[in-house]
């Protein structure tokens, strides 16, 4: 008769077997999801934003301490909290925020919102995208591309390797914005 050691043997192989892939399993899946996985929708995130313009003669949320609070204005009426943490931040802490009455800031919000814009202004000018450049459901892209929300004309994917160039033309875009909005208001 085998010893108790000689016919477990296969089986403590198998179990270790098995760990072995289930941790690296785990590992792959914190790779690919660096925040774990979350559905906050950019679509959502894009018709929330168009109906409050919509309710708010033309204007995105704005006016509070930072563009992050002032996207906060969508909750509850027009996007919840799992829309408005972004793909970065846990959901428990984003909801807990909101229902306490309080407003969101640059570390419990993932979207970048560009704040003061409205519908009347020029189409191209970006209104949000992911701070971290995570995919639909929160896993990393392979070329750290966005999804980005648009004023006028829905929602675009801009690839990793125009990043810096389509950043530098947003910021020309709200420059000529704002050098067009002096000059009507000394006229």
């Amino acid at each position: 008769m085998p010893s108790l050691t000689k016919r477990l043997r296969p089986w403590l192989i198998a179990l270790t077997v098995l760990g072995a892939l289930a941790c690296g399993g785990w590992g792959y899946y914190r790779w690919c999801f660096p925040y774990g996985w979350s559905h906050s929708c950019d679509k959502q995130l894009m018709f929330a934003l168009r109906l409050y313009a919509e309710a708010h003669n033309g204007a995105y949320p704005a006016g509070r301490e930072t563009p992050e609070a002032s996207l906060s204005l969508l909750y509850p009426t027009y996007a919840n909290a799992a829309v408005l943490q972004g793909k970065t931040v846990p959901l428990h802490e984003v909801k807990a925020i909101l229902e306490r009455g309080e407003r969101l800031g640059p570390d419990t919000c993932g979207w970048h919102y560009v704040e003061g814009l409205t519908v009347k202004d020029d189409p191209q000018l970006a209104l949000c995208w992911d701070k971290a450049g995570l995919g639909h459901n929160g896993e990393r892209r392979s070329d750290g591309g966005r999804m980005v929300i648009f004023v006028g004309r829905g929602m675009e994917y801009i690839p990793g390797a125009q990043w810096d160039a389509f950043l530098e033309q947003q910021q020309a875009l709200l420059e000529a914005r704002e050098r067009k909005r002096a000059s009507r208001s000394t006229e």
